[in-house]
């Protein structure tokens, strides 16, 4: 009985993995398609900087852009993505995530819900572009493509 219960144990123990340590990347946001529309002037450049910190799937990251519509914004956001497939430079991934903005137009250009599905495809192991998609939440923010590039520091 004894024998048994040590190796019960020692199974259960060795089978039970140690999180994996955090990667930090900086992130600099370069362009954005926007959806058609007439009732604001949207703007395309868009250029912002954020730190992600990711560990094993999930991220969470914070940064300033200047934003669609012409203001300086922060945000913040938590997210989780899938690996889809690996390649040499690390797991193409996709996943959502689920945050803050502010400074549009809605709430006074108060705190406004950021949604959106995320694509990173890596170009080199500590090189990603990172592909968002930002669906429209009517009065709150317009559908948008976002292009931004990610870099491993640690």
């Amino acid at each position: 009985m004894r024998r048994t219960l040590s190796l019960l144990v020692g199974l259960l123990t060795s089978s039970v993995a140690s999180a994996a340590d955090p990667t930090w990347h900086l992130n600099v946001q370069a362009y954005s398609f926007h959806e058609h529309t007439t009732e604001d002037d949207l703007h395309n450049t868009t250029p912002g900087a954020g730190i992600i910190r990711r560990q094993e799937n999930w991220l969470a990251g914070a940064g300033i852009f200047r934003n669609s519509i012409g203001r300086w914004a922060g945000y913040g956001y938590g997210g989780y993505q899938w690996p889809l497939w690996q390649t040499r430079a690390g797991p193409v991934r996709a996943g959502g995530i689920a945050g803050v903005t502010h400074h549009y137009f809605w709430n006074d250009g108060g705190i406004v819900p950021l949604g959106a599905v995320v694509v990173t495809m890596p170009v080199t192991k500590r090189l990603a572009v990172d592909l968002v998609g930002i669906p429209r939440i009517k009065n709150a923010t317009y559908a948008t493509l976002n292009l931004s590039v990610s870099w491993q520091f640690r």
